[in-house]
């Protein structure tokens, strides 16, 4: 059976002198991480095959520090970048919470945040078809993403064959550093075995 476990990044720093960036994990991320690295160390929960990460910056700063204790090599995937932000990456934060009162992709899901940026249709179409590729590529393997909470998101998209075209009508709180677990039985169906497990972090 297929096992997929995705992680979600620890606590990133996305303003810096009033501009909005990705500018990595912050000090509490890089402690999370650590949390999330030891526990995995220890319980030996997650025996991966394939590590892989988004190539932004937060999720890959959390993907060296568990590579670190689990001694693994991470194989960066652009297709799990967080929804792509086009423009709005080096905007002022008063300009782009201007943009965010007038963006409601709800109401109207094909919307841009800003030129360049991707709409929610456009970004449950890569992250599903990514998962769909490594799926299949590792298929009877056990695979570990350390993604983004929308990339996370969206697999309950992709595996509950939801409607792509509009928002979950349900709201998604992904813990920082927590683990999402999917199974894949003989008959290709495919179960949700955990969400949001960051007992790791209790001791904040």
């Amino acid at each position: 059976m297929t096992q997929l476990y995705l992680i979600r990044h620890g606590e990133s720093c996305i303003v810096n002198d009033g501009i909005v960036n990705d500018y990595g994990l912050t000090e509490t991320g890089v402690a999370q991480a650590i949390k999330l690295r030891d526990r995995l160390v220890r319980s030996g929960e997650i025996q991966a095959d394939i590590w892989i990460a988004s190539s932004f910056l937060r999720a890959k700063q959390t993907a060296e520090i568990l590579a670190e204790g689990l001694d693994v090599t991470i194989v960066p995937d652009d297709e799990f970048q967080e929804m792509r932000p086009g423009q709005a990456l080096g905007m002022f934060k008063e300009s782009l919470d201007e943009l965010l009162t007038l963006h409601n992709p709800k109401r109207n899901p094909f919307a841009l945040i800003a030129p360049g940026a991707e709409n929610w249709p456009q970004f449950v179409l890569r992250v599903g078809t990514a998962l769909k590729r490594i799926c299949l590529q590792y298929e009877g393997k056990t695979i570990a993403i350390v993604c983004h909470g929308g990339v996370i998101d969206c697999s309950f998209q992709y595996f509950f064959g939801l409607n792509t075209f509009e928002m979950p009508k349900v709201g998604f709180q992904t813990n920082h550093t927590s683990i999402t677990h999917w199974s894949q039985h003989e008959d290709k169906t495919w179960s949700l075995i955990k969400y949001n497990d960051a007992r790791h972090l209790e001791a904040y």
